[in-house]
């Protein structure tokens, strides 16, 4: 038998190297594809007329019933998280041309129908009966592990002087692809062409990328009015501000160690089967459950939208304040959505949306992944998994491959966070780049979060309360945010700004500037007596955090629910 692992590397700028949405939902599919269904019908024809013998389908279930040690020609362990993994049947020269052949037709659709996508492919020779599949398996992905740091990178033809060079990637430009919203045709290379085809829709027919994002997280009333943004422009905006949206990318935690652990449990050959339907279960639950999370997400933000008459998001706080978002609207006469799924499928998800409901997207994205894992039983003693996110806000013509890398670090501050602080929870981690970054966030922090007093951001958070560090938790700037939306402060622009400066200056300026207006500050924390008067405790700040985030965030609750559900918390 033969052992295939299929992985993909250099995925982020493949993804996200373009500022048009388009390009990126386009890539995302084509990455998909060739790890899932390019992936298996190159399995089919490699086993040829033996594939009668087994049961290989992108859609259908893997079947249990139907195993490679009953001599099967092929069998698929499990597709999922960016990879596919294969074992071939048969004596040793038969397995190692069904896995040639394989590697041979995966290789050549993916040159041809998504230029610069790179695969990594490795193999393993291993027997059912005297090797364990579990350790064969963890050697293959070493193996994938040295193929990626050690790959001699292509040094493509930039181009000659007679050539013109592609407007996303600076290639030699192969081509002219349709503009968006009204903006001429421009010159693309192949690999643009290539995610353009798949992203582009063509008469009244969805393209092939919002057909597969529609049928993972469909639209209830798509047909009638909803629809997905296509293009940044549409993801909503206020007139007469600027328009920001969020990159959000979430990520499972500890995935690699659950994965692990199934090895552990099941390393004798004898087990070998066994692994592979636990790790065909766990692949398969994870993967359930993470698009069930963004279905509630999106559930959520359709009611919204509803509350807002079906064509704008509205939070009124109070009777002075109104943050809005209008939708942007189709020829047709349909509204898009401010929310687009890029990378979905498995515990690893990213999505772009208005930059006012990237928090609360991204928050109730981390709930519902806990919650429906739990419901699956896929955490430690049947409860369920958790996750962290980092959301980047940015203007909506900020490059979009800096915006996810800003995402990504976020995500990894909160999971170093998480493992440092020995969290057992989700986490998260936020910043608005309204300008350029110079460095990394820690960089960034150091340079323009801290004061003589000490940090004046609270930032990473747990997403419930925090029982190492008690003020760095969501609820306690949620609570900070609604106080300074509330009656109390509303209109009083000047005073919230003039507070936040004298933030900076620390607590004995804080007291002076409490006494000398005569106000309170909101008590959001008891335990943190001194922060009303002060507004400093121990070196954290209580309050630039929900003032930084007053004018911009918005509740996937509406009011009235969140009234309500607060009530009904014990």
């Amino acid at each position: 038998m033969w052992l295939v692992v299929v992985d993909t590397m250099q995925i982020q700028p493949y993804i996200f190297g373009s500022n048009r949405l388009r390009e990126n939902v386009g890539a995302s599919y084509l990455v998909d594809a060739a790890t899932r269904v390019w992936a298996f019908e190159a399995v089919k024809k490699a086993v040829g007329t033996a594939s009668e013998t087994t049961k290989i389908g992108h859609e259908d279930e893997l079947p249990d019933n139907k195993r490679i040690e009953q001599g099967l020609a092929a069998e698929v362990l499990y597709a999922g998280g960016g990879n596919f993994v294969v074992l071939f049947g048969g004596n040793d020269d038969q397995a190692r041309e069904r896995a040639k052949e394989f590697q041979r037709a995966l290789s050549t659709r993916a040159l041809l129908e998504a230029p610069g996508l790179q695969l990594v492919i490795a193999q393993q020779a291993m027997q059912w009966d005297n090797d364990s599949l579990s350790a064969r398996l963890n050697q293959a992905f070493r193996a994938l592990a040295i193929e990626k740091r050690n790959r001699a990178w292509s040094a493509p033809l930039l181009g000659l002087g007679v050539t013109a060079s592609c407007s996303s990637t600076g290639l030699p430009a192969t081509g002219l692809v349709p503009g968006i919203g009204g903006e001429p045709s421009y010159l693309a290379s192949d690999e643009i062409q290539a995610k353009v085809d798949v992203a582009l829709q063509h008469g009244n027919e969805l393209s092939a990328a919002d057909e597969r994002l529609q049928k993972a997280l469909p639209l209830e009333e798509g047909k009638e009015q909803y629809l997905y943004p296509r293009d940044l422009d549409e993801m909503g905006a206020t007139a007469g501000e600027y328009s920001y949206i969020a990159v959000v990318h979430a990520d499972g935690n500890s995935m690699g160690q659950r994965i692990l652990h199934i090895g552990n449990v099941y390393e004798s050959p004898g087990k070998n089967r066994e692994f592979v339907q636990k790790l065909r279960e766990f692949s398969r639950n994870v993967e359930i459950a993470a698009k069930a999370a963004l279905n509630a997400v999106l559930a959520k933000l359709v009611q919204r939208i509803k509350e807002g008459g079906g064509k704008s998001i509205v939070h009124k706080p109070n009777q002075k304040m109104l943050i809005q978002i209008e939708l942007a609207k189709s020829k047709d006469g349909k509204y898009y959505v401010p929310f687009r799924p890029i990378v979905f499928g498995g515990d690893d998800v990213t999505f772009v949306c208005d930059g006012r409901l990237g928090l609360s997207l991204a928050i109730e994205y981390l709930r519902e992944f806990e919650r429906q894992t739990a419901l699956a039983h896929l955490g430690e003693n049947n409860g369920g998994l958790t996750a962290c996110a980092g959301v980047a806000i940015v203007k909506s013509h900020y490059p979009f491959a800096r915006a996810y890398a800003l995402a990504e670090e976020l995500c990894s501050s909160a999971k170093r966070y998480r493992r440092d602080k020995k969290i057992d929870g989700s986490c998260l981690d936020w910043h608005f780049a309204l300008s350029g970054l110079g460095g990394s966030i820690e960089e960034v922090r150091d340079r323009e979060y801290l004061a003589s007093a000490g940090s004046l951001t609270l930032r990473p958070v747990t997403l419930a309360a925090n029982p190492k560090e008690a003020p760095r938790a969501w609820p306690v700037i949620e609570k900070g945010i609604k106080a300074f939306q509330g009656e109390d402060w509303a209109g009083h622009h000047n005073k919230v700004k003039a507070l936040r400066d004298t933030l900076r200056e620390g607590p004995a300026a804080v007291e002076h500037f409490v006494g000398a207006l005569k106000v309170q500050l909101p008590t959001v924390l008891p335990e943190m007596s001194d922060w009303p008067t002060k507004g400093w405790q121990g070196g954290s700040c209580g309050y630039f955090d929900a003032i930084e985030l007053a004018d911009w965030f918005i509740p996937l609750k509406g009011e009235a629910d969140a009234t309500t559900a607060t009530a009904s918390e014990p």
